[in-house]
């Protein structure tokens, strides 16, 4: 029971703090949605018990036995403890960035979206891309940033695509699947970068920490690793599908008619490719706690 815990509160984590970022890349205006500040609260909240369930596994101590001054070496003394103040900081300052007046201004977005990033890319000292020393545990664990953010970014561009591609209301049907193919469209090239980010820092992480072709088959961790690839590729097949034939569809229905069909095929992909994201993240979710050698 308490390893299932463990795997949902990473989950939990890895999501909330995915589409906060994700969602301030691709959405605007968005400091003013009351979703968004229940995401950032909902942010909040697992931030702190996966610290306290962090401290209270290395103590071997219950929650409520721990006291302050062991709070305060863990947040100053421990790199875990330093990365975990570092969200909640970055959470915090985030939340009143949300509540202030006046409304979003370009460089409150700007401040939102590093403040997200950061929050994110602290997960990295949660991992194995914070063990090593020196330059070469600078290199994997800013290596394992920047794989956080794509990561990020690629959740939160479906998460957003997926919102604009089921909202029912506010605007005219015509005015809704343009908004939605102009999203999309626009996508292609910041979407390429991703992908390309993604294998290049998931593949260096592997082989840094030791990772080979027999670990990948003949390890717990390296079976979960195939099944999270297996999966990010057909993602990476509906990408392709989107990009060469359900958006153009979509250009060609704006100007012909016909945007529902158009518009159900590509919200149908969407919620697969959602799908298929929260399963990835699922795999990140186990990965994290297994070794990657055994």
């Amino acid at each position: 029971m308490d390893e299932l815990f463990s795997y949902a509160l990473r989950l939990g984590l890895y999501l909330a703090l995915m589409l906060l970022f994700g969602r301030m890349l691709f959405i605007r205006p968005v400091l003013a949605t009351r979703w968004y500040r229940a995401l950032i609260l909902v942010s909040l909240t697992l931030v702190v018990a996966d610290a306290v369930t962090r401290l209270s596994g290395l103590l071997g101590l219950p929650p409520n036995s721990i006291d302050t001054g062991t709070v305060l070496w863990f947040a100053t003394e421990t790199p875990v403890g330093l990365a975990s103040i570092t969200r909640i900081a970055a959470l915090l300052a985030l939340l009143l960035l949300c509540i202030a007046e006046p409304p979003i201004s370009r460089m409150r977005r700007a401040a939102g979206i590093l403040l997200s990033a950061a929050a994110l890319a602290s997960l990295a000292w949660n991992g194995h891309a914070a063990a090593g020393d020196g330059l070469t545990g600078d290199l994997r664990l800013g290596a394992g940033m920047v794989h956080l953010l794509a990561a990020g970014a690629w959740v939160g561009a479906i998460a957003s695509f997926l919102q604009l591609a089921v909202r029912g209301s506010g605007s005219s049907l015509r005015h809704r699947t343009y908004e939605l193919w102009n999203a999309t469209h626009r996508f292609a090239w910041p979407g390429t970068v991703i992908v390309v980010l993604l294998a290049m820092t998931g593949v260096y992480n592997y082989v840094d920490l030791g990772g080979s072709q027999s670990s990948l088959f003949g390890t717990n961790h390296g079976r979960w690793l195939l099944l999270k690839l297996g999966i990010v590729s057909v993602m990476l097949l509906l990408a392709a599908l989107h990009r060469w034939r359900l958006v153009p569809a979509l250009a060609a229905a704006i100007r012909t008619g016909g945007q529902l069909r158009a518009l159900r095929f590509l919200r149908f992909s969407l919620t697969g490719d959602a799908v298929l994201a929260f399963l990835v993240l699922v795999c990140v979710a186990v990965l994290g706690t297994l070794d990657p050698l055994t």
